[in-house]
């Protein structure tokens, strides 16, 4: 039987009941890793680790909000507990509250430190206590680098290497920016500094980090809403923003950070990968006249983004 690329790893996802989480909490423990799962929504954790264990892997799920220190500690503590070492960490949660809209000037200074100490300090605190755990458990079981000599391989001893892989959840949001979306834009912008930094500081202990910026992606949640309140012209219209012609679903994302986990991406570090379907690399004004074309042709349509505002978009 062929190994599996991530056997013998122990990963943490957070936010890994639903969305980009559940779907790379998923696609991480079907490649081999075990999987602990941390979420304030304990219902959909547990059903996600029972979708995992339906399908062979291995997963287990904990409640909290890792924002928290006290969270922060315990997920990293329960992961090597239950299995014996760390390896992984896949920092995604975040859940935008009805107070996080809004410019510099409407936001209140609460819904501000709330929204960036879940969008940023919970990401320092996992790497506080995550990257000890990961430098204490050492490369994982069956991990051989080879023999360490030869062109562009320095002679000596070898650095550390395959020891734990770090992945921040940043957005296209963190690299252009939205109106009045002060919190979640400043967040996932900070979210790419903060990875860079920890690149650097963790790279000398086999340690890489790494961020991913998705685009629009079709979650659980986002399926429920484009049913409620969009219609099929609406989401062309989100479509035609695409090279590839699609948005995103989660599996898209879980297939990105499974291979930045891998033993292959041992030299990659502080990059920020978007997979985001190419929405990133276009000129705007070839957006816009393509996107006024359907619009014309198809007045009525009604997006997600029409919900609240009592009329579609026209």
């Amino acid at each position: 039987m062929t190994q599996k690329r991530l056997e013998g790893k122990v990963a943490i996802v957070t936010g890994g009941a639903l969305g980009i989480g559940g779907g790379t909490a998923r696609r991480l423990a079907a490649d081999g890793a075990k999987v602990l799962i941390v979420d304030v929504m304990e219902d959909a954790a547990a059903a996600n680790v029972k979708r995992i264990s339906d399908s062979g892997g291995t997963a287990i799920a904990m409640t909290g909000d890792v924002s928290q220190e006290s969270v922060a500690k315990s997920m990293v503590e329960r992961a090597v507990n239950e299995f014996g070492r760390l390896d992984i960490m896949v920092q995604n949660a975040y859940s935008g509250g009805p107070d996080s809209a809004g410019s510099a000037v409407e936001v209140k200074p609460e819904a501000w430190r709330s929204g960036i100490d879940l969008l940023v300090t919970a990401l320092y605190l996992g790497a506080k206590y995550g990257v000890p755990a990961m430098e204490e458990s050492g490369s994982a079981p069956g991990f051989n680098a080879g023999a360490w000599t030869g062109a562009g391989l320095r002679h000596g001893s070898p650095p550390n290497m395959n020891v734990g892989r770090i992945v921040n959840l940043s957005s296209v949001h963190g690299l252009l920016q939205a109106p009045r979306s002060l919190i979640y834009e400043a967040g996932k912008a900070a979210v790419i500094g903060l990875t860079r930094q920890m690149a650097v500081d963790f790279g000398p202990l086999g340690i890489t980090v790494n961020a991913i910026a998705p685009g629009h992606i079709v979650t659980e949640r986002g399926e429920a809403t484009w049913g409620e309140v969009g219609d099929e012209a609406g989401f062309k219209l989100f479509e035609l923003q695409y090279p590839v012609r699609r948005t995103g679903v989660p599996d898209d994302i879980a297939a990105g950070i499974a291979f930045l986990c891998s033993d292959e991406a041992s030299f990659i570090t502080g990059v920020v990968l978007p997979i985001d379907g190419g929405l990133s690399i276009q000129l705007q004004e070839n957006i816009v006249m393509d996107t006024k074309d359907f619009i014309v042709e198809n007045p009525d349509l009604k997006t997600h983004f029409d919900q609240g505002r009592g009329t579609a978009r026209r």
